[in-house]
Formats: structure tokens, sequence, C-alpha cells
């Protein structure tokens, strides 16, 4: 593929949907385009606007909270993998996730699905499950706790934990 087709081609596939910086270049090296073709092709899609790193944040950050039920601390950690600056992504996660009803309402949704599955012996295992679960779909742990005590609420057994530890 020629550096005008690959340029071509990356500006369609760019004005369908977002895509991040990695991404383009991981096509570039896929397609074999040199690097000083792939840093001009980059460097046109950047001023054209085709890529636009806040833009691709937002959209991925939305999708996955709405979606995907993502924490903000996933979302987070995906965007790093993706190498986006934390610079970037910092104040759109923040802005997308303070003070969100959708993400609050998403989070006490997700919780309440899993505590219905759970198998547990007593209040505490039943909370320590949860949380264990909302840390892995990347909720922040001073959100999952209120909601997690009223979840659990109901639940027959000492709130203590079986040891005397905690």
């Amino acid at each position: 593929m020629t550096k005008d087709e690959a340029q071509y081609k990356l500006a369609a596939l760019c004005s369908v949907s977002e895509y991040c910086l990695s991404d383009i270049r991981k096509k570039l090296v896929k397609w074999d385009i040199e690097s000083q073709d792939s840093e001009a092709i980059i460097a046109y899609l950047l001023k054209e606007k085709f890529v636009d790193e806040s833009r691709y944040v937002r959209a991925f950050a939305l999708d996955k909270m709405r979606f995907s039920k993502w924490g903000k601390n996933k979302v987070a950690f995906s965007l790093r993998g993706k190498m986006i600056p934390d610079t970037v992504c910092k104040p759109i996660l923040d802005e997308i996730f303070n003070d969100s009803e959708d993400y609050a309402e998403g989070m006490q949704q997700v919780l309440q699905a899993k505590f219905r599955t759970l198998k547990y012996k007593n209040r505490y295992d039943a909370k320590t499950k949860l949380l264990r679960f909302g840390a892995g779909r990347g909720f922040e742990m001073s959100l999952m706790l209120p909601v997690i005590d009223k979840i659990v609420a109901g639940v027959d057994g000492s709130d203590e934990d079986p040891d005397g530890e905690w």
C-alpha cells in the first residue's frame, strides 16, 4: 500500500469513528508503511482534525461507562494502555465521572445484579466479594462502600470479620 492510499484509507476510517494515535500507528505498521511516511500521515490526520486524542478519550469513556458499565479506574487504565497521556485523560475523566448520576446509577445496578448471583456465608463475605468485583470493574472504593453497605444491609450474619481482625 502506498503512502497516499494509506492516508486516504485512514482519513475515511477516522471520519466514521474515533481512533487514537496508537491505533493509527498500529494500522500503519500492519500495512508496512515506512516510519517517515507514517509520521507525515499522522501529522496530516492531526492537522485536519481526523484524529483528536481528547475527542477520543471523551467518546471512549462515555461508551465504556454507559454500555460496558466500567468504572473510572478501569477506563483510565485502558487509556494508559493506548498510550494517551494522563494530562489529556484526567480532566476529561474527572468531568465525565465526577457528579455523574448515570455513573452512580450504573454502578449500583451492576453491584446489585452481581449480589443476586453471589454465594456467601455472611455479610462480611458478601461485602468482600462485592468490593473485589467492583474494584475489578474499576469503581472507586469511596463510591462503592456506601452502595455496598446498603445492598448487604439485609444479609443475616455478623458485620464483623469471622477472625475478628476487621
